[in-house]
């Protein structure tokens, strides 16, 4: 018959597990965090594609920071408003083109970048659209120089639409107006939106504070910094903002969304898509999505 562990002994055994377990804990934190705020796929090409409407010019722009950003110009026709596109995180300018022939179909000009870490531009850290406000930047200064006297919108999408609203109080009024597609209210909360949605209750609060704790070693900002609601006020209160959101988005919910738009209450309008899920608003309604950005972008003109 065997004989038990010796007290002493089995206290040392319990010990030795739960650091094992201390450990693993962290090392998957410090590993997803950095996964996560890394370079998501290698560069690839994004070759120029042909419009029904409108020619497409490949153009390289290159940030303040020195980092080359790939950018598709279609000019459209004199007068016509122009509009900056920015993707959501995961995407590129390639991922935009359905809508960028929507809006060159009616003859606008249109910039789409793939900002920094994503398509064929440069960049290996990815700290969710913080960095990115100088993509934003050089593109704005790009449509400045080569179509001036147009007014000027800015669509982002998720990760675009913080970037767009990082840059904000740089940009000041040299932009007419932006459209906030599903923007995140700040880190905290869309980290933990993602966690609850992939993992089990429990599970997702023990992952949180994982990762959180590597957030700040692995980006160049501190994580608390990475707060788009501190940032939307510097929108400039005579540009008028148009929010989209989805009610059933997980990853930006509503709430979030509806906050964003509170801060700037004066000039900014909130949609909101009923059906609509992270990334599927145009999607939920096809005709009324297109409505209201176009109308919007239209509007520009009058202002």
């Amino acid at each position: 018959m065997p004989q038990p562990f010796p007290q002493q002994r089995r206290l040392r055994l319990v010990a030795l597990v739960l650091v094992l377990l201390g450990l693993g804990w962290a090392g998957s934190g410090a590993v997803v965090t950095w996964r996560l705020t890394r370079r998501a796929r290698p560069v690839f090409p994004e070759p120029a594609p042909t419009l029904a409407r409108g020619a497409i010019e490949a153009h390289r722009l290159v940030t303040a920071d020195g980092l080359g950003v790939g950018a598709w110009l279609v000019r459209g026709e004199p007068g016509t408003p122009c509009v900056l596109m920015l993707h959501g995180n995961g995407g590129s300018r390639t991922s935009l083109r359905s809508l960028l022939e929507l809006l060159a179909g009616q003859g606008h000009c249109v910039l789409a970048l793939s900002l920094r870490t994503h398509g064929d531009s440069e960049g290996e850290v990815n700290d969710l659209g913080w960095s990115a406000r100088q993509d934003v930047l050089a593109g704005i200064a790009f449509l400045e120089r080569e179509v001036p006297d147009r007014p000027r919108i800015v669509f982002g999408t998720s990760l675009g639409a913080a970037a767009a609203i990082f840059a904000s109080r740089e940009v000041g009024s040299r932009v007419q107006g932006y459209v906030l597609e599903s923007p995140y209210r700040d880190l905290r909360t869309a980290v933990s939106n993602r966690l609850e949605s992939y993992l089990l209750p429990g599970l997702d609060r023990l992952a949180f504070h994982s990762m959180w704790l590597f957030g700040d070693a692995l980006l160049p900002v501190p994580a608390e910094q990475l707060r788009p609601l501190d940032h939307v006020v510097g929108i400039p209160q005579e540009v008028p903002v148009l929010f989209l959101a989805g009610a059933k988005d997980r990853h930006a919910r509503l709430f979030e969304v509806e906050d964003l738009a509170g801060r700037i209450s004066s000039h900014a309008r909130l949609e909101v898509f009923r059906e609509g899920h992270h990334g599927t608003l145009r999607d939920s309604e096809p005709e009324r999505y297109q409505r209201h950005l176009l109308e919007f972008v239209r509007s520009s003109v009058r202002r």
